[in-house]
C-alpha cells in the first residue's frame, strides 16, 4: 500500500499537472469504488490538492472537493491530450498513459485546461477536454468521493486520523503516544488512528535506523529511544519523498512513473541479506499481520 511519501509524490505531481483544469465530464465505469453526484463537480476548476495521512483531497472553485484513498493498488494518473506522447516519456515507466484507459481503469475525469480555453474561446468554438485524469485499480479497493469541502474532514477515514508527520506530529506528542501504548512499538507507529503517515515499509527502515526491536513494547522505550525514533522515521520518509517513493508493487507517480527507494531499502524485504551496519542477517517475522523485518543484533 502507498505509505505517506508515495502519496506525497502524488500529491506533488497533481499540483504540478492538475491544478488550474476544469472538469469537463466524469466517467465511472465501476459505481461502487464512487460515490457522490458527479454532477456537482463538472464546471468546477482545481484550485489546490491537499493530503491527510495516506489520503488526497483535490479542493474544486465551487466548494466541493474530491476525495481520493489510492489503498493497495489504486493508481492516479495524468495525460495531457496535445503531449501524450512527451508525457508518457517518463524515466522507469512503469504505466504508458498513452495506453489508458485499460480494463483496470474505472473513473475518467475529462479535462481542460485554462490555457486551452483562452485559445479555443478566441475562435469562438466549441471547446474539447485537452487532459485526463485516470483512476486505475486492480484489486479495487480504493475509493473515490465527492463531498463539500466543508464536509471532507468528517469522512471516516480523515476523521479518525491521528496526528500526522511532518504536520502535527512533534516530537513530544510522538512520546506521549508510545507511552500510552504496550503494544508492540511497530505496530503502534503504524496505527493510523494514534499517527497518520507511517506504513510497512518506512516502519521497517525508521525502527532498523534507530536500532529499536520492532517487538519491543511501545511505552517501555526510553526517551533517548523515542527521541531517535521520530527522527529516523522521518529521516527515511523524508527519503522516500525525495526519490519519488517506492514502487516495489504497484505504485507510480501520476505521468506512470516509477519511484526509486526500493533501491535504498534497509531492512524492508531483505530477509537473508547482511545488515549494513553489522553483517548479522536480516531476519523476518509476522507482527500484527504484517512481514515484519529487523537485524537481530543491531535492534534491541
Amino acid at each position: 500500500m502507498p505509505e505517506l511519501p508515495e502519496v506525497e509524490t502524488i500529491r506533488l505531481g497533481l499540483r504540478k499537472y492538475l491544478v488550474g483544469h476544469e472538469i469537463v465530464d466524469v466517467d465511472v465505469s465501476l459505481p461502487r469504488i464512487f460515490s457522490g453526484d458527479s454532477k456537482q463537480i463538472i464546471g468546477a476548476k482545481v484550485q489546490r490538492i491537499r493530503r491527510f495521512g495516506k489520503g488526497l483531497l483535490i479542493d474544486l472553485d465551487n466548494d466541493y472537493s474530491i476525495a481520493v484513498h489510492v489503498k493497495m493498488t489504486g493508481q492516479v494518473l495524468y495525460r495531457k491530450v496535445a503531449r501524450a506522447s512527451r508525457v508518457s516519456q517518463v524515466p522507469l515507466a512503469k504505466v504508458d498513459v498513452n495506453d489508458l484507459p485499460d480494463k483496470y481503469t474505472h473513473i475518467i475525469f475529462k479535462l481542460k485546461s485554462q490555457n486551452a480555453k483562452l485559445k479555443n474561446a478566441s475562435k469562438n468554438s466549441k471547446i474539447d477536454n485537452d487532459a485526463f485524469l485516470f483512476y486505475r485499480d486492480m484489486r479495487q479497493f480504493g475509493w473515490v468521493k465527492v463531498v463539500l469541502t466543508k464536509d471532507a474532514g468528517d469522512l471516516a477515514f480523515f476523521k479518525n486520523l491521528g496526528p500526522e508527520f511532518f504536520k502535527d506530529l512533534d516530537s513530544k506528542k510522538f512520546s506521549e503516544i508510545l507511552k500510552r501504548n504496550k503494544k508492540p512499538v511497530k505496530q503502534v507507529i503504524m496505527d493510523q488512528s494514534k499517527m497518520a503517515g507511517v506504513g510497512n515499509i518506512y516502519a521497517n527502515d525508521g525502527l532498523y535506523d534507530a536500532g529499536i526491536n520492532p517487538k519491543k513494547a511501545a511505552n517501555s522505550l526510553t526517551l533517548k529511544e523515542q527521541e531517535k525514533l521520530f527522527k529516523s522515521l522521518e529521516k527515511v520518509m523524508k527519503k522516500g519523498i525525495a526519490v519519488g517513493g517506492a514502487s516495489e508493487w504497484s505504485y507510480v507517480d501520476i505521468l506512470g512513473g516509477a519511484g526509486q527507494y526500493q533501491n535504498f531499502f534497509q531492512v524492508y524485504n531483505q530477509k537473508g541479506k547482511p545488515c549494513n551496519k553489522c553483517g548479522s542477517l536480516i531476519e523476518k517475522i509476522n507482527l500484527g499481520g504484517r512481514g515484519t523485518f529487523f537485524c537481530p543484533a543491531c535492534q534491541k
